[in-house]
């Protein structure tokens, strides 16, 4: 169950989506030049796009910190996964270093899926509800992208 209410809902998934976006134009940069590298760079555009679409809502702004606090619960930490899988140290190069980032990358897309489906269930508003749903139709393909990628490596 969400316990948020409609701007509430908004507010984390533009937290989310900054943070994904930050996730992926880092590892755009680290695999610049590589098929990979252009697929984060792809997914950067793609959370870009998606917090313009969420902002643009009840003018939901960008990114306050102090949401963080209070979302947390709603929030995936993508840095947090990073170290833990050993990206962020650098433990991984190569394939291995884009075989961790992009299973990163499928958590982070899979969760936002998630949260989208149960949050376009809680909401009133039939326009927020339908975009809610197209952002989670969006990470859906984005999902499918990531998996393709990671089958062949």
């Amino acid at each position: 169950m969400i316990d948020l209410n409609e701007i509430e809902i908004l507010q984390v998934a533009v937290a989310h989506e900054e943070r994904a976006r930050t996730f992926y134009d880092r590892l755009a940069a680290r695999h610049a030049g590589d098929p990979a590298g252009d697929l984060f760079g792809f997914l950067a555009g793609e959370e870009e796009g998606h917090i313009r679409k969420l902002s643009a809502r009840y003018g939901v702004p960008r990114f306050e910190a102090g949401w963080e606090e209070k979302y947390i619960p709603y929030l995936i930490d993508l840095e947090k996964l990073a170290w833990e899988e050993g990206v962020e140290a650098e433990a991984a190069s190569g394939v291995e270093a884009v075989r961790k980032g992009l299973q990163i990358a499928r958590k982070a897309e899979s969760h936002a899926i998630d949260f989208y489906h149960r949050a376009a269930g809680v909401v009133e508003d039939k326009n927020t509800s339908g975009l809610l749903a197209e952002l989670e139709g969006e990470e859906k393909i984005h999902l499918a992208k990531i998996e393709g990628y990671l089958k062949e490596l």
